[in-house]
């Protein structure tokens, strides 16, 4: 299966931004597919930003339903409903896309389904065994620490700090089955392991439960952002374009490109869409070419907060955060190993409720 090194999606993600910034609109391609189409996404500000897409067209009707976890959590569903899912149209990121195209089940992407596919960087498309692309993306973002500055009792500066017992009933965990796990693999980072060595980032958070430090643990991504609006938590681990919209009602500080000895990293990934085999496939992709032009990429970015991966979009201000120049990649990003990821939600998840769990 083809899949961009680790280095190779960071200079991606660099020059995105870069290309994307102050680039013209193109025009916005019609779609013409007659049908209706079931499309799985994501809560929150993502449903209602493609829905303000979706209204701008009227020839694909869209029936919504929503992710009721993370996005891996959809897995089970479809395996058991296959070849008969009921799903036209798949909402995800990198580590879903290597599980659907383990399986075979996705319809395979072309510039002729997709003309507009040929504005965003070739090295971004996620290919299978075959050579076939099977994933359309829509969105360059990251995951990270951060917190609310009107509710931290003090300036935290390294992941060890996580540990302080100011900090009681005060930090948001979201558990192993959302973000792929990507808040252990950060602690996992700073205590000498990585994606596949998560021993240390176990004792890390075993000794947090211990604490008393976490005050909520998190099963969804609505779940941290709820926990830090209401100020019952006001540090956690999320996904960039949640943060920021967070930061558009709240004073966060991203704890991003900081001292690398600090632990905080950036985890830089992609979103995307699906189109699974034996649905509308035809009406699916004119939706997703239509939902992915110049335009409407900038605009469904621009409301949750992400970088448009389309080249002739543009990027806003607030977005800045988010968008790294080439020598900060380096420093202050990284590209876990999406692949082997996808593999362990299961594993990981048992281990936290046989471990950690009973010590909350």
């Amino acid at each position: 299966m083809f899949m961009p090194s680790r280095r190779e999606i960071l200079k991606i993600a660099a020059s995105v931004g870069v290309m994307a910034a102050g680039m013209p609109f193109a025009g916005i391609t019609k779609s013409r597919a007659d049908g209706t189409i079931t499309a799985i996404e994501w809560g929150g500000h993502y449903i209602d930003a493609i829905k303000k897409i979706a209204e701008k067209q009227s020839d694909v009707q869209v029936n919504w339903q929503l992710h009721a976890s993370g996005a891996m959590a959809i897995l089970p569903k479809i395996k058991a409903t296959w070849p008969h899912t009921g799903i036209d149209l798949l909402a995800g990121w990198d580590p879903l896309w290597q599980a659907v195209a383990r399986e075979g089940w996705a319809e395979p992407v072309t510039l002729e389904r997709v003309p507009n596919l040929a504005d965003i960087p070739p090295k971004l498309l996620v290919k299978d065994g075959a050579g076939n692309i099977i994933s359309v993306p829509r969105t360059i973002t990251s995951m990270f620490w951060y917190y609310r500055q009107d509710a931290i009792p003090f300036e935290v500066t390294k992941l060890d700090d996580l540990l302080d017992p100011r900090l009681k009933g005060k930090l948001c965990f979201p558990a192993p089955s959302i973000n792929s796990n990507l808040q252990m693999v950060s602690l996992a980072l700073y205590k000498g392991g990585d994606e596949r060595n998560l021993e240390p980032a176990w004792e890390f958070v075993k000794a947090l439960a211990r604490s008393g430090n976490i005050g909520r643990v998190a099963t969804a991504d609505n779940d941290v952002t709820n926990s830090i609006s209401s100020g019952e938590t006001c540090i956690s681990f999320q996904t960039g374009s949640a943060v920021i919209e967070q930061a558009r009602n709240f004073k966060i500080r991203y704890l991003t490109k900081m001292d690398p000895a600090s632990g905080f990293r950036s985890f830089i990934f992609q979103e995307g869409w699906c189109v699974l085999k034996g649905g509308h496939t035809d009406s699916a992709f004119q939706f997703v070419n239509f939902s992915i032009s110049p335009e409407n990429n900038a605009e469904f970015n621009r409301d949750i907060a992400g970088i448009p991966v389309n080249t002739k979009s543009t990027v806003p201000d607030e977005i800045k955060p988010m968008v790294f120049n080439n020598d900060e990649m380096d420093r202050y990003a990284f590209i876990p190993d999406w692949s082997y990821l996808s593999t362990q939600n299961d594993v990981w998840m048992k281990r936290w409720e046989q471990e950690v769990v009973p010590l909350l």
